[in-house]
């Protein structure tokens, strides 16, 4: 069924419609929801906030954009709302907490790309939401910069500092892999 039929159906109140609807998208939701979670329970709970907010206004949906992408910035903006509200930890991180780089390029080549999300995950939020904003999903420092209402100039220097946690991290995590010859 084409997403068209699926709304429509969603939109005259057929549960199996929104069941297939939920089942269709929720996967590589999910998986973003992780990405700008603290936990798997919190990510569980910000696809179940965006899928209801989706449900609820799914008539607002233009037929001639992609239902995916609809459903993907409702699915963003609900977690960053979550982190904007959170007062466990805030987008910025004092200077003096991050750490000099000193990674060099090449040391990402031995990590396994499990191993690379892992890290990315240790992040804290404020770095891992901007790094993934701007590294994974493309979006521009002007875009972050409205999304989490914050100036322009925080975003790129967030950006820098969530690069060099990384690489200090891969740099950590590179001197403990044991190379067999």
């Amino acid at each position: 069924m084409d997403d068209a039929s699926l709304v429509r159906d969603c939109l005259s109140g057929s549960e199996k419609a929104c069941k297939a609807l939920f089942d269709r998208y929720a996967p590589s939701m999910l998986a973003m929801c992780v990405r700008y979670s603290s936990s798997r329970p919190e990510a569980e709970d910000n696809l179940q906030e965006g899928f209801i907010k989706i449900f609820q206004n799914l008539e607002q949906w233009k037929s001639t954009g992609a239902l995916g992408a609809w459903i993907r910035r409702v699915i963003l903006n609900t977690c960053l709302t979550k982190i904007q509200t959170s007062q466990k930890e805030k987008l910025s991180i004092p200077d003096s907490e991050v750490p000099e780089l000193l990674s060099e390029p090449e040391v990402i080549s031995s990590l396994a790309y499990r191993d690379i999300i892992h890290l990315i995950d240790t992040m804290p939020l404020g770095y891992r939401t901007v790094f993934n904003l701007h590294m994974i999903d493309g979006h521009s420092y002007q875009e972050i910069a409205g999304m989490l209402q914050i100036t322009e100039s925080t975003c790129r220097s967030q950006v820098l500092r969530a690069k060099k946690f990384l690489a200090n991290k891969i740099t950590r995590a590179n001197s403990n892999i044991k190379v067999e010859l």
